[in-house]
């Protein structure tokens, strides 16, 4: 059981852009001319400029959706080195958008942007060593990056490492390890973790689980303890989780009903409904209501790792 769950849970997120992408977005929505702005500099050169028009094109998000345009501004701030995009050229490769699949050139840019230090890059190569997927599988390759990754906090990474622990996947099977591990990917909100944890604990002995019961599981490297303080204050009215959104015209909401057939295809049901509201000349994807805004950002949050990126909040 818990060795399936490896290869089924090691999914591949779509393409993600930089942290401060959705602050540059909604920029756009305010003032258009903020987004003819970030199309000037991004033909000026400028890799950041390039990677978020790339952002734009590939979510659909005051644009027509179109994966070949995203490939297009990835791919030159990949060339500039942006490890961001670079992940998301590997992302493209690796589920075939906007490009030919080809999972080596998907391991291929991986290996740039993990090289650099990103975590979502370093999963996604521990996931292609341990599959065989663009490179030759190799499990000691696997567990080295998906430890580098579980390191910098990526839940994935950590619950990856507790089932490779459990089943001796790599590594010298040892269930303290596993519980260590799982419980870090399920104190971040990983759901099938929890259920690792509760079957790692029916195997381990009455020592190991006492042993299990005092571990510690200190912040990840980079990453910041939430206090009240940065937790999101609560807003009145329906909040809605937005995964995409299309410029109406004669296509808009077919696209829209497309894009959320495959939304609801890889990310199954998440607790709310998926919707499509068109207001202000947009057809956007939703899911939601949300009473309030904590409870949408912490669900926002937790499809980070399956999504690449985190959606943004709406109000209707």
């Amino acid at each position: 059981m818990i060795r399936s769950l490896l290869f089924i849970l090691l999914t591949l997120a779509t393409a993600a852009t930089r942290a401060d992408f959705e602050q540059d977005l909604s920029a756009t929505t305010a003032n258009p001319q903020a987004l003819r702005e970030l199309r000037a500099r991004a033909d000026a050169g400028d890799a950041d400029a390039q990677l978020n028009m790339g952002g734009i094109f590939f979510k659909g998000q005051y644009v027509e959706q179109d994966y070949t345009e995203a490939e297009k501004w990835f791919r030159l701030a990949a060339r500039q080195g942006r490890a961001q995009a670079q992940f998301n050229l590997g992302m493209m490769y690796d589920t075939g958008l906007g490009v030919a699949q080809n999972h080596t050139e998907a391991a291929r840019w991986y290996r740039l942007a993990a090289d650099q230090g990103l975590a979502i890059a370093q999963l996604n190569l521990g996931v292609a060593y341990a599959d065989g997927s663009g490179v030759a599988k190799n499990e000691g390759e696997a567990i080295k990056w998906l430890r580098l990754a579980a390191t910098r906090g990526e839940a994935q990474a950590q619950f990856n490492l507790g089932v490779m622990y459990a089943t001796g996947q790599g590594v010298k099977q040892d269930l303290l390890e596993a519980f260590r591990y799982a419980k870090l990917a399920a104190d971040q909100g990983h759901k099938t973790a929890k259920l690792l944890l509760i079957d790692l604990s029916q195997k381990m002995t009455d020592k190991q689980q006492t042993l299990a019961s005092t571990l510690q599981t200190p912040t990840a490297t980079g990453r910041k303890p939430v206090t009240a303080a940065s937790a999101p204050a609560p807003v009145s009215g329906d909040v809605y989780i937005q995964l995409g959104a299309f410029k109406s015209q004669s296509q808009a909401e077919n696209h829209a009903k497309r894009f959320m057939t495959e939304m609801h295809a890889r990310l199954g049901d998440i607790g709310k409904p998926y919707s499509i509201f068109t207001a202000d000349g947009w057809v956007r994807i939703q899911v939601g209501p949300y009473s309030s805004q904590s409870e949408a950002h912490r669900i926002a949050a937790g499809l980070k790792t399956r999504l690449g990126y985190e959606p943004v909040l709406e109000r209707r």
